[in-house]
């Protein structure tokens, strides 16, 4: 495998003299092993890597970075202004380090269990790693190698949890170059329901590395809503995976919204195990200046009778770059399969690049599958007839852009979480302006 080569950080030192959790549990030091020969021989993907083509990791290989954070304090009532939404069940970590003061989970309902990762790890032992590939190029490993802390949330059999479980991830900016390695774990049990928000904020413009990895486990006629908003620093690297395992009649639905960051990679994939189980994968992401944001999503239709719906939209500015890579296999036995990729862009400088490339492979011969792509700028006749009925230049770009980016919104469910993403995407999209 193609690599990058001579990191100023030396990770494996840092995993070898750490207190990490769960280094007690033999299985788990095991997994570590494994991890960390794998990051050995591999390290970080080079760009003559397929899936890293379009998106270089130097910048994050050339930074040295530290896995000791300054103590840094927060008041209930700003962590309440940097939530998404109010009444939820909210679990926090800050710089790396699960806040007890700024959680809400000391009174959850009977079924449902959140806790932070170093304190759940040795119950997860069936379900931690089953999701991901330590092998597949990427910063699985690493994370394996260095995962520390995180939420663990499962819901019992029949059990339906109403209130949604926000897992609030802050980075300070106190420790100027922190990393800090993340590992959620999400499984619900049969027939049962839940919503999570995974929410990643930066408090000012310091540079720091978050590397995260969300595995989900889902039982016969289980149903996860998933929202991931994410907002980093402008110069932070956020590198995550998000990958789920689908039995009979589960229902996820992922809505990956991102606004922040230097260099951001997204890799969502679902394992469509179970007939009659379903994935809705929708992403909206929303770039400027110099922002780098990769999106690799992935769904497998293993058995027949399954489906899936996907939408990525991005909105580029300045001399930003994007990369959409969205495959859709169809297995040899998945019969009776419903497909549908789309991944829209819109263009406001001629500054700005998008690399889009969807992708189906299909081995069955009764199925109905779809994909496609387009990439445009602000329609002048739409911007004409905004003018004419009165709205400035600028207002009617910003009407049109808006327009073209909560498209996505739309397709979310709940009103309350809808409407608060909606409010973050209004302050955050540019106004549309073509430069030259």
């Amino acid at each position: 495998m193609k690599q990058l080569t001579d990191l100023a950080t030396d990770f494996a030192s840092v995993a070898e003299s750490s207190i990490l959790a769960g280094q007690d549990l033999a299985w788990l030091n095991e997994l570590r092993q494994q991890a960390a020969m794998q990051f050995k021989n591999n390290s970080l993907p080079a760009k003559k890597v397929e899936d890293w083509k379009y998106t270089s990791l130097w910048s994050l290989s050339q930074q040295l970075f530290t896995h000791d954070a300054d103590t840094f304090s927060l008041s209930i009532e700003q962590c309440d202004q940097l939530a998404l939404i109010e009444n939820t069940y909210r679990i926090v970590i800050v710089d790396g380090v699960f806040s007890q003061k700024l959680s809400t989970i000391d009174s959850v309902e009977d079924g449902l269990n959140v806790s932070p990762f170093s304190a759940s790890v040795s119950s997860i032992d069936q379900v931690l790693g089953q999701q991901v590939d330590l092998a597949k190029a990427g910063l699985t490993a690493l994370n394996t190698m260095l995962m520390n802390e995180g939420v663990v949330i499962t819901v019992a059999e029949d059990v339906h949890i109403e209130k949604p479980i926000e897992l609030l991830v802050i980075n300070s900016g106190t420790t100027q170059n922190l990393a800090i390695h993340l590992r959620n774990v999400i499984k619900l049990e049969a027939n049962s329901k839940a919503t999570v928000i995974e929410h990643y904020v930066g408090l000012n413009d310091e540079s720091y590395f978050t590397n995260v990895v969300t595995e989900v486990s889902l039982a016969e006629n289980a149903e996860l809503k998933h929202y991931k908003l994410q907002q980093e620093s402008d110069n932070a690297f956020h590198i995550a995976t998000l990958a789920a395992k689908q039995a009979t009649s589960s229902q996820w639905l992922t809505n990956s919204i991102s606004l922040g960051g230097k260099l951001v990679r997204n890799d969502v994939h679902s394992q469509l195990l179970g007939e009659q189980s379903h994935v809705t994968m929708d992403g909206l992401y929303l770039l400027n200046d110099e922002q780098h944001i990769d999106n690799h999503t992935r769904i497998d239709h293993v058995v027949p009778n399954t489906t899936s719906e996907e939408l990525y939209k991005g909105v580029l500015d300045d001399n930003s770059h994007a990369v959409f890579n969205g495959k859709v296999i169809v297995h040899k036995d998945a019969q009776k399969t419903d497909a549908n990729q789309q991944n829209k862009n819109l263009l406001l400088s001629r500054g700005c690049e998008i690399d889009s490339k969807p992708e189906m492979e299909i081995y069955a011969d009764d199925v109905k599958c779809g994909h496609g792509s387009t990439v445009g700028q602000i329609d002048k006749d739409q911007l004409f007839y905004l003018r004419t009925r009165g709205l400035d230049e600028v207002s009617a770009r910003s009407l049109l852009t808006h327009a073209f980016a909560v498209d996505v919104l739309d397709r979310i469910p709940a009103e309350d979480i809808r409407n608060a993403l909606s409010k973050v995407i209004e302050r955050r999209l540019p106004q549309g302006g073509i430069s030259g």
